[in-house]
This record gives C-alpha cells, sequence and structure tokens, in this order.
C-alpha cells in the first residue's frame, strides 16, 4: 500500500537469508518494477560445518566444548530442554546459562549481557535467542535439535565466526530425529476441523463471544493456554498461522508493549467518582491532559511520564491504576513483555469459519519442501555442506571448502588411496621392472594417479628411472 502512496520514493528490499524464490516473492509483493538484485556469497570460508551421527548427544557436545576453545551456542527445541541440558553443561564444570521466550525481559537481558561480555561462555538456548546478538568471537554453534529449515539452519550457524576466525557449526542427528520431524511435520498441519476448534478455544480462553472481538487486543500466554485445553504447542501455533494468513488473527512475537488503559465509565459518571478521592482525582486530571481518547478505546499510556508529572513513585502510580480498574473506573493493562493476540475480524461462530483449501495445501508443500531439503542436508555424506548450502540459496558455481566434514573424509580417502597405490607400485616393482604404461595396465587406474605417486615416491628416494624409462626399487 506504501508503494501506492509513495510511488517516487526508492524502496530497498534487505535480506540475510533468502532463497531464490523468496527473493522473487518479495520482489512482486513490494511491486519492484525493474529488480536490481545485489546478492554476496553465502560461503563462510571460516566456518567448518559438520553433522555427527550419535545417539548419545551429550556425550558428543561434551567433546565438542572440550575441543574447541572459546565461547559457543547450544540450540534446542524446547525451553525445558534448554534448561536440562544447561543443568548437565554445569555439572560437568562448563561455565553455562540458558535463554528462551519464557523468561522475563529483564532476565534474558543480563543472560545475554554475561554471555556477551565472557562471563558465561556457553548459551543453551532455543530459536528465541539470535536478534540482536553482537558478538564476533562465537567459535562454536551446536544444533542439539534440528531446524525446520536450511535457512534457519544457516541463519543460526552464521552467529560463529563473525570475527573471520575459525569456527564450526555442527548438527547433532540421532537414529530417532527422522520420526521426531515428522511428527513435527504432522503437528504443523492439524486437520481443518482441529483448527476450527481452537480458535473456538482461544477466543473462548480471552472471553470474547461471538460477535464480539473486532480490532480487539489481548495478552496472550500461549503456554498457559496449551497446558489448560492439553494441546500440544506446535498444534496450536500451526492453527493460529492458518488464521493469521487467513485473515482473523495475529499474533506477535513476545515485545515491550506499554500499558494502556480505557475509562469504562462516561465522564458524567466519572466527576461524580472523583468527588472525595484526593490521589485518584489527582491521577486522573493527569491522564485526562496526557492522553486523549481514553472514553472511546484502549489507548497506551507511560506511567513513568504519570509518575513525574504526578510527583508520585511510578510505584503509587501503579497502585493508583490498580485501585480504578478494581473500582471498574477505568480497564488496565500494565506494561508487559507478553506476545499480544489481535482480532482483525470479530468472532464468527466456527461453523462460518472458512480456511482456504488451496492455502492450507499450498503451505503444507513449502513445508515438506523444507523439511526434505533440512533431512538431506544431515543424512547426505557425499556432497560439501557449504556447495549444498550455497546451492540451496541460488548458488550453482559453488566450490567445495576442503574444512567441512564432508571433504575431510574425502580427504582422508584419497591419503588412504594414495598410500595403498604407492605400496601397489612398490609391491609390483620388487618383483619386476616395469615403466609407467606397463603400471597403469596392472593397476587399473588413470595414468594422471599412477604418474602422481611415482612422482610421490622419487621424491622420497624409493625408486628411481632408468634411462629406458624403467622403474627400480632403490635398495
Amino acid at each position: 500500500e506504501l508503494r501506492q502512496h509513495l510511488k517516487d520514493v526508492p524502496v530497498l528490499a534487505l535480506t540475510a537469508s533468502a532463497t531464490e524464490m523468496v527473493a522473487k516473492d518479495i520482489m512482486h509483493h513490494l511491486d519492484f518494477q525493474k529488480p536490481n538484485i545485489l546478492r554476496s556469497s553465502f560461503a563462510r570460508p571460516n566456518l567448518s560445518y559438520a553433522v555427527r551421527h550419535t545417539d548419545d548427544k551429550q556425550e558428543q557436545l561434551l567433546r565438542i566444548i572440550n575441543n574447541v576453545s572459546g565461547s559457543g551456542i547450544v540450540y534446542m527445541r524446547s525451553r525445558e530442554g534448554c534448561e536440562q541440558l544447561c543443568e548437565t553443561l554445569r555439572n560437568q564444570g562448563i561455565s553455562a546459562s540458558y535463554y528462551h521466550a519464557g523468561l522475563p525481559h529483564a532476565e534474558r537481558s543480563m543472560r545475554q549481557e554475561e554471555w556477551t561480555t565472557g562471563k558465561v561462555r556457553v548459551m543453551v538456548a532455543t530459536n528465541a535467542f539470535g536478534m540482536g546478538i553482537d558478538k564476533a568471537d562465537v567459535r562454536f554453534v551446536v544444533h542439539f535439535t534440528m531446524c525446520d529449515s536450511l535457512e534457519s539452519y544457516y541463519q543460526e550457524a552464521g552467529r560463529a565466526g563473525r570475527d573471520g576466525e575459525r569456527s564450526y557449526a555442527v548438527l547433532l542427528s540421532s537414529s530417532d530425529d527422522s520420526s521426531k520431524i515428522t511428527k513435527r511435520f504432522d503437528a504443523e498441519f492439524p486437520p481443518l476441523e482441529e483448527v476450527k476448534s481452537i480458535y473456538e478455544k482461544i477466543c473462548d480462553y480471552v472471553q470474547v463471544a461471538v460477535g464480539d472481538g473486532l480490532y480487539a487486543s489481548f495478552i496472550f500466554n500461549i503456554h498457559d493456554f496449551c497446558r489448560r485445553e492439553r494441546i500440544y504447542i506446535g498444534k496450536v501455533r500451526a492453527a493460529i498461522n492458518l488464521l493469521e494468513q487467513n485473515g482473523y488473527l495475529t499474533l506477535t512475537e513476545e515485545m515491550e508493549n506499554p500499558a494502556r488503559i480505557h475509562f469504562c465509565i462516561s465522564r458524567d459518571e466519572l466527576y461524580r467518582i472523583r468527588v472525595g478521592r484526593n490521589e485518584l482525582d489527582h491521577i486522573i486530571r493527569i491522564i485526562l491532559r496526557l492522553y486523549n481518547g481514553v472514553f472511546t478505546e484502549f489507548r497506551p499510556i507511560d506511567e513513568r511520564t504519570i509518575a513525574s508529572t504526578s510527583g508520585y513513585t511510578i510505584e503509587r502510580v501503579k497502585e493508583l491504576l490498580k485501585r480504578m480498574w478494581q473500582l471498574r473506573i477505568i480497564r488496565y493493562i500494565p506494561a508487559n513483555s507478553s506476545p499480544m493476540l489481535f482480532f482483525n475480524e470479530e468472532r464468527l461462530p466456527t461453523k462460518d469459519l472458512y480456511i482456504s483449501p488451496e492455502t492450507y495445501v499450498h503451505r503444507k508443500e513449502l513445508m515438506a519442501e523444507r523439511f526434505e531439503n533440512m533431512h538431506h542436508y544431515a543424512e547426505q555424506q557425499t556432497e560439501c555442506r557449504s556447495v549444498v548450502l550455497q546451492r540451496y540459496f541460488g548458488d550453482h558455481k559453488a566450490t567445495a571448502c576442503g574444512t567441512c566434514d564432508v571433504c575431510l573424509a574425502v580427504k582422508r580417502r584419497e591419503k588412504s588411496d594414495d598410500k595403498a597405490l604407492s605400496e601397489s607400485i612398490l609391491d609390483l616393482l620388487s618383483r619386476e621392472e616395469m615403466n609407467i604404461k606397463e603400471l597403469c595396465r596392472e593397476l587399473k587406474h588413470s595414468p594422471e594417479k599412477v604418474i602422481a605417486a611415482v612422482d610421490k615416491l622419487k621424491a622420497e628416494g624409493k625408486i628411481s628411472a632408468q634411462i629406458s624409462g624403467k622403474l627400480i626399487i632403490i635398495e
């Protein structure tokens, strides 16, 4: 819509990790008439990618932490898992903390600060830990559980080694990860009738009646809701995503929400109540002087501004606002950092709720493709990890990094093959003198490999060439 009103204003779209398809989608929605794409390489030469297949992830994680110096991040999906793994690391004498969206904002800030400044070495976190990280010397990022997509994995793994020094991104994979991913995928796409049932339960949870709720907003504790209704949180998030895509609801991420008030009585009633209530009268006068529209809808307020204007402490202001709430003078929502649920439409009877089957099927196909790409990255052991990632983001000319687990395995095999070839050459020459052509025929190797092995043996002083071209062993 902004493009329609600001036609002459240049628009720049920035993204850290977008596939070719996503980039085209962004340009389409921003109405780019003539795209001018500037893209840097997705290669991270100093970052060594690896996948470790193990059924004892904790033992493998401890090995990584003990072998790689410096600070690191360990990503997990669940909050409870973060706390438990953090405790395990601490019991092993490792300086560790945990971070997830369930912690109070001040607590999260304190934990991030301790990790950023080096007071804590390892942060065990959900994907809530990421935005705003300003720490260049992260030496390792370990994914204890698999991501849902390569976009997420690339972003999170990329938090290692931003200072250009050698760093490591390791994905831990176990034999039961595939079944867990399948379960997560199934939870992402509950039957449409179940989506409607969750919509009904959400409306009841925030106490919105049928026909009400248009443009209303509520603090929504999804974990409390799931506990109360005994529904898997992944299924609820999936249902809300579908409801968002169909225009019914919007759920924000955790954010700093200012306090809000709404007078639920008329001005005349308010005047009668103010008589004889000195402190309340003082606060009400200040609120009416500072804020407009408080009789018609919820309006954001700043409790600190009210405190400084009134001469009261901020704690006293909050007490008085709560007192007015109890007296049913106002509806008061204190400042908080909780997710907010917005109703874009009034609550509909469940039978009238329409979820587009096309949207549902399309999203399911996209998610299935993302899961498959992530699973392929974890399971394949023949192609450079960096090449797989770069090709996923549209770089089809990427070359092998030489430092990932796959590349290192190739080097080890080649070294082993070279050693075996050298031993075979020495064995043949111990029986009779041969030239290069004869060696190639006997060994069934390419001339290039045989010549390279012969040159190496010559340099080591183990064989020499006669004038005739025959090779002999030096005694």
